[in-house]
């Protein structure tokens, strides 16, 4: 499954977006880095309307190797 990061900003409480996302949450300044796996496209676009729900704002995505399957 390909891995996602996603740095957000906004009125963001870190564990109530990992509960509401499935993902990982770290604060980093005035921002979120959530990061995990999805399924597919439409679970990717699922996210981030879910974001965009929340009034949260969407600086960066970044796919990549999952950590599992990474050398």
């Amino acid at each position: 499954m390909p891995y996602y990061e996603f740095i957000v900003r906004g009125e963001v409480d870190a564990d109530a977006l990992e509960q509401e996302t499935g993902l990982s949450c770290t604060v980093v300044d005035r921002a979120v880095c959530l990061g995990g796996e999805l399924i597919d496209r439409a679970a990717l676009h699922g996210l981030i309307e879910r974001m965009y729900r929340l009034g949260l704002d969407l600086v960066t995505v970044e796919r990549g190797r999952s950590v599992r399957h990474a050398p």
